[in-house]
Formats: C-alpha cells, structure tokens, sequence
C-alpha cells in the first residue's frame, strides 16, 4: 500500500501505574514455540462485531497487538485483570466475588482489526451465530454492508498498523479510530484519526468538533487521505481485496495555533 507523509508522537504521555500482568507484549500474535500447528482463533460474528470467548485467545490477542476489547469492561476483559481486581477489592474489605460471568467475559473485534486477523495474518476463524464458517471475501462483503466505508476504514487501519500503532475504536471520540505507542496500559492515545475519501472534504463543523474534541482530551488530529486506483469497480469485492495494495494513504497533520502567545513573542 502507497503512502506519504512521517506520522509521529511527540505528545507521550504515560500511565501512571502498569498494571505487571499487561506489561509482557508483543507487537502480533504469535504462536508458542512448543506447538507445531498453525496458530487458529475461533470467532463468532454477531452481525456488528465479531467476538472471542476462549480466555487463552482473549489473552494472545489483547496482550500482543493490543487487539479487542472487553465487553463489559472499560479495555481488557475480565480474564485478565479478575484476579488483581479481586486482591483489590479484598483489600477494601468488601466481599463481592467475581462471578462467571464476569470471568468469562468476551473479547469484541470491531470490524477493521477482526478482518485484518483474517485476511492479513490468516489466524481467525469466523462463524455466524448459526455455525456456519465465513471466508475471506464472505467475511469483507459482511463487513461492508455492516459499514459503507470499511474498505477506506481497513486501507486507513493497514497503513496505521504498518507504523507498529496499537488501535482502538474511536467512536467515543468521534474519530474512526484512537491509536496508542506500545498499548493503553502504557501510554494514553496519541491521535484521533478521522479520514479523507478521494476529492471528500472534512466539513468545517466536523473539523471544529474534532479539534474541540481533541484538545479537551489532550490528543492530536490525525487525517489520512485515502486515494482509489481509479480503475477500482468498488462493487466488485473481489477487486477491491486484489487491488487492496494500490490503494494510496497521505497524513494531513492540523495545528494549534496560539494568537496570544504568538503576539507576546513579537
């Protein structure tokens, strides 16, 4: 995949605390060097998101990549972070128990990264809530119906993760995504990324209510510009996962200009 453009971080700002069960990653799922097989992860789409309930994937995918996140929780499933919040809670003298429940709390991949497992590392296996197996193709044309624009979404999500980013959904900062160095138990978000489609434009209210955004929750403003081949039959979704690679993706930064402080220098 083309791309311009040197995205960077400046503005790190670390966790206070680590928690010592999420500090030991990896940039991807790999396998243990004691199998032999093809690491496989079985999955279930639900028709918005797709989820993992094996607690032994949850833990491979959340803890290398950074993939996922908790159903009911805040970030990382329960069956990773039960036992300290149980040593916590005891602490506090209180007498709640984690239920079952809770423990086996499922992983949700939102579409962009559930695909990427599927088509660019070949390690999740997808069912319906029927059974029954989902290809590849099967499983882009899905995704498509789900979101209009995830083959922009997906070409602006490989670019990101070819930068060794972690990302997460960033619905909750109006943003398509909100990407971390390293993970969220390091360090907070970097970006709010938004995207470009071809010759669309940000609309001005849009742009505004990104930067408001970002600046109360001490982010950046990330848009990428993502170019189609112009040969590209966006209908044909077997030429859209052919041409995947010529699909061109360009950072446009925006920044804070300060008037007042820019007048008290001069």
């Amino acid at each position: 995949m083309a791309s311009k453009g040197s995205l960077f971080a400046y503005n790190l700002r670390a966790k206070k605390k680590i928690v010592p069960e999420l500090a030991r990653t990896l940039p991807l799922p790999v396998n243990d060097k004691a199998q032999t097989e093809p690491l496989q992860i079985d999955a279930v789409f639900t028709g918005f998101s797709v989820d993992v309930t094996d607690s032994e994937s949850i833990r491979l995918l959340c803890l290398n990549g950074g993939f996922g996140q908790g159903m009911l929780s805040r970030a990382f499933p329960a069956c990773l972070t039960a036992t300290r919040e149980l040593v916590r809670k005891r602490k506090r003298n209180t007498n709640v128990e984690p239920t079952q429940d809770t423990v086996n709390e499922p992983l949700c991949l939102f579409l962009e990264e559930a695909f990427f497992l599927m088509h660019t590392l070949n390690i999740l296996r997808v069912k319906d809530l029927f059974g029954k197996s989902i290809d590849v193709r099967a499983a882009f044309e899905r995704f498509r119906k789900v979101k209009q624009n995830f083959l922009a979404c997906y070409s602006a999500y490989l670019y990101l993760k070819s930068k060794n980013w972690v990302i997460k959904s960033g619905i909750k900062f109006g943003g398509d995504f909100v990407i971390y160095v390293k993970g969220p138990q390091f360090y907070h978000a970097s970006y709010i990324e938004g995207k470009q489609i071809d010759s669309h434009t940000v609309d001005g209210l849009d742009f505004q209510g990104f930067n408001r955004i970002a600046e109360t929750t001490a982010k950046d403003v990330l848009f990428l510009e993502v170019h189609y081949p112009s040969n590209l039959d966006l209908s044909d979704a077997g030429a859209c996962l052919e041409q995947l690679k010529d699909i061109r993706v360009a950072e446009l930064f925006t920044k804070h200009h300060n008037y007042l402080a820019a007048r008290n220098q001069s």
